[in-house]
């Protein structure tokens, strides 16, 4: 049985406080405490000072930070990953300690640059580090896709040609229900897969490579 890599400490409404995320891939300790079903959890970073992360955030690889952003849509903060790394690296980082099984999860995105990729994405029934679903965009591409990440081996699953605009705000989500799987783009069911790879897991933010992008509006809906 894969390790549970969630560490303990529950992002409820809005997180508060800050502290520098680590590029530690081995950084989550064991622990998790489940969503309660039919609970909405948010995260804006509004309250965290520039240059920190939220307490319940944990890095796992990439610069991410909050930074002031006039621009945001009705925020003055965002949360901005702009660390270049290899292809195919993958900054990541996940909420503490909340597991969920069924939920809705979303955020808002913005890819601002990068040569190789442009892509901001969404983990969802992170079992660890290196095993989770994600569905991402990609500007560069102009596709959003879904993965399963299995002991660090990225797989995809389903995939959507879609407009993915850089320099402009976007909304990602994806729903798991049993093995029932979706993702959304800006309000628009695009992929419908099925797989029971991982039953339950955490939440987190991804980009690939030299993505630089922007997030805002976290928010989990359990099931």
């Amino acid at each position: 049985m894969r390790a549970r890599a969630l560490a303990l400490g529950v992002g409820l409404l809005l997180v508060l406080g800050g502290c520098g995320g680590s590029e530690d891939e081995d950084a989550i300790p064991s622990g998790e405490t489940a969503a309660s079903p039919g609970e909405t959890y948010r995260w804006s970073f509004d309250d965290v000072s520039a240059g920190g992360l939220p307490s319940d955030f944990t890095s796992l690889l990439g610069d991410w930070s909050v930074e002031e952003e006039g621009t945001a849509p009705s925020r003055p903060n965002v949360l901005r990953q702009k660390g270049a790394f290899a292809d195919p690296e993958f900054p990541r980082l996940v909420v503490e300690g909340l597991a969920f099984t069924d939920l809705t999860v979303r955020v808002r995105c913005r890819p601002e640059a990068g040569k190789m990729d442009e892509a901001c994405g969404l983990m969802f029934r992170v079992e660890g580090s290196d095993d989770y679903y994600v569905a991402r965009a990609n500007a560069l591409e102009g596709n959003v896709r879904l993965y399963r990440v299995v002991d660090g081996d990225r797989e995809e699953f389903g995939s959507a040609d879609v407009p993915v605009t850089a320099g402009e705000w976007h909304t990602l989500e994806a729903s798991a229900a049993g093995s029932t799987l979706t993702v959304s783009w800006d309000g628009a069911e695009v992929i419908s897969e099925s797989d029971d790879t991982f039953p339950r897991g955490g939440i987190g933010l991804w980009s690939k490579a030299d993505s630089v992008t922007a997030f805002d509006d976290l928010e989990a809906v359990a099931q």
